[in-house]
């Protein structure tokens, strides 16, 4: 079994004695990413993480092991950061149960090293200011051995680096230099990208795509960096707008921008709720486009609510989709998250999932007296991580391009056909473009 337990912002309030966040923490910028963006690295590898992940670890003695923050001879403490309110919370929806569902696999087996696994869920509502208040209540407070981060802010990467926390997650530009942070499906960066899905709109026709962000720093960043890769690509981009409104808007005046443009492609960098909007604005004004690419809109729930608006819609996925055969580890997940009533088809929640299974890996790598500093070192060394079959291709930690990995140069694509999430046969590579270059690099 797992056990979970959700911190929120009443429960701060209830406590009566709400921290003062750290200097460290006050010079802290909420930033805002977007979900579709990239992370894998292709590597061979020295550790392989399906045999960490599939044995159980043996029980010793563990009354000897020296003190460390979060663990004690029968458990190990975990945080994991999410947004249940706010914008972005549509497009995490059941991030915590997938992060609960790897952890019962493995409390269920024993725990790690005979320790269950406790896990604290913070509802970080994508605020920067209020996850900086979760982080030090977690790591000060409640004294979490490392954190699972699948959420839409990065502001306490800078306090969990200066505390050496180890940290599991996604795409959070951190991921790339910090090294106690760490990505499941590889290293995001703001220096490379990858030309894989203006190769995915060219292979549909598109010649002329535009490209939209949400009001965020790195939604923008990731906007830009598309454009950089549509030039590669050979397609133009006629509108950039990066200051499109979060979550669910009238976006009919951006539909008649698109149009007006000239542009018979579109590439959205938004949460979900925000691609639907656009998207049947788009419908509404008679827009045609030879190719779309969004956030989010491979879950079944999304498409049904949509109106046939997404239909022809692709995007882009960091794990095996639900329904490509030959993935065993996949079917499991998706019937666990049934069994849980929850829904595997979400954005997010299978990389929560693999996210979950990095923490795991992490901690058997530190041995049966783990600490911090011997999970991050540990980790630092693997090349091979597979997220237990969930991912399309290996990760490495090792030093890439980056200083923690390189980005990624493939993608899995799912389309909306008759109204049903259709994954492609076969995961999609393009090239990784300095941005500083215009160069392909690999």
């Amino acid at each position: 079994m797992s056990i979970v337990r959700s911190i929120g912002l009443q429960t701060l309030r209830l406590s009566g004695r709400r921290r003062k966040v750290s200097k460290v923490n006050k010079r802290i910028r909420s930033r805002a990413w977007m979900v579709g963006a990239l992370g894998a690295t292709v590597a061979a590898g020295l550790i392989s993480t399906p045999a960490l992940a599939a044995s159980p670890a043996p029980v010793v003695n563990k009354a000897s092991c020296p003190a460390e923050i979060g663990i004690t001879p029968t458990s190990i403490l975990i945080g994991d950061f999410m947004p249940k309110v706010g914008p972005a919370a549509p497009t995490f929806i059941d991030s915590d149960k997938a992060v609960a569902l790897r952890i019962s696999q493995e409390n269920a087996k024993g725990g790690v090293f005979g320790r269950k696994i406790i896990v604290n869920v913070y509802d970080d509502q994508s605020t920067g200011s209020l996850q900086s208040t979760m982080a030090t209540k977690a790591v000060e407070g409640d004294k979490v051995f490392g954190i699972i981060s699948t959420t839409a802010t990065d502001s306490a990467y800078p306090y969990f680096k200066a505390n050496n926390v180890p940290v599991t997650g996604f795409n959070a530009l951190a991921m790339a230099t910090d090294r106690n942070a760490f990505s499941s499906i590889g290293v995001p960066s703001s220096q490379y990208v990858s030309t894989v899905i203006m190769e995915k709109l060219k292979s549909l026709g598109v010649t002329s795509s535009a490209i939209i962000s949400h009001n965020s720093p790195s939604a923008a960043n990731s906007a830009r960096l598309q454009v950089i890769a549509a030039g590669v690509a050979g397609i133009k981009n006629p509108l950039l707008i990066l200051d499109e409104t979060m979550g669910t808007h009238d976006a009919t005046s951006t539909a008649l921008r698109i149009k007006n443009s000239g542009a018979d492609g579109a590439y959205l960098t938004m949460y979900t709720d925000g691609v639907v909007s656009i998207a049947q604005a788009l419908k509404q004004q008679g827009v045609n486009l030879k190719g779309i690419n969004g956030a989010g809109v491979g879950d079944p729930a999304v498409i049904n609510k949509s109106g046939g608006a997404l239909e022809g819609i692709n995007t882009v996925s960091q794990t095996v989709p639900i329904g490509v055969p030959g993935h065993p580890a996949v079917r499991t997940f998706a019937n666990g998250m049934k069994a849980a009533g929850a829904n595997p088809y979400g954005s997010i929640t299978g990389i929560a999932f693999t996210s979950a299974d990095l923490m795991i890996a992490g901690l058997k790598l530190a041995g049966p007296c783990p600490t911090r500093e011997k999970f991050i070192s540990a980790l630092r060394n693997v090349t091979n991580f597979t997220g237990s079959g969930m991912l399309p291709v290996p990760i490495s930690f090792k030093p890439g391009l980056l200083p923690n990995g390189s980005p990624v140069k493939c993608a899995w694509f799912i389309t909306v056909k008759g109204s049903q999430p259709v994954p492609d046969a076969a995961a999609t590579c393009g090239k990784l473009v300095d941005i500083s270059t215009g160069q392909a690099v690999g």
